[in-house]
């Protein structure tokens, strides 16, 4: 994504498989300015996940810096990994109960 600096759909470096899939030779960019501002939007995201890294997330951010701050949580769990979120020990304080709390204020 950071390499591009957009935020495309799944590229599968293949031009066969890109136009089986999109019709294009190359996947698209996602629209983000068809995201509703004041759609209430959790993100949460660990500083060790190689797979969504910090750079992506901080570049998503900038994207949606005209989203309703109100209806915006960003949470930044410095050494969670990509499974920390589903199998860590401490993910029921860290991530489910704001979680929940955010979905039921929303």
């Amino acid at each position: 994504m950071l390499r591009r600096g957009t935020i495309t759909k799944f590229d599968y470096k293949d031009y066969k498989k890109n136009m089986e899939h999109y019709g294009l030779a190359n996947p698209p960019a996602y629209n983000l300015s068809a995201i509703p501002k004041d759609i209430p939007l959790f993100l949460s995201y660990g500083g060790q996940d190689d797979l969504s890294d910090v750079k992506d997330v901080e570049h998503l951010l900038t994207k949606l810096t005209k989203h309703s701050k109100e209806k915006m949580s960003v949470r930044y769990q410095a050494s969670y990994a990509h499974l920390d979120f589903v199998m860590g020990l401490n993910a029921k304080q860290l991530v489910y109960e704001p979680l929940i709390s955010f979905l039921k204020l929303h």
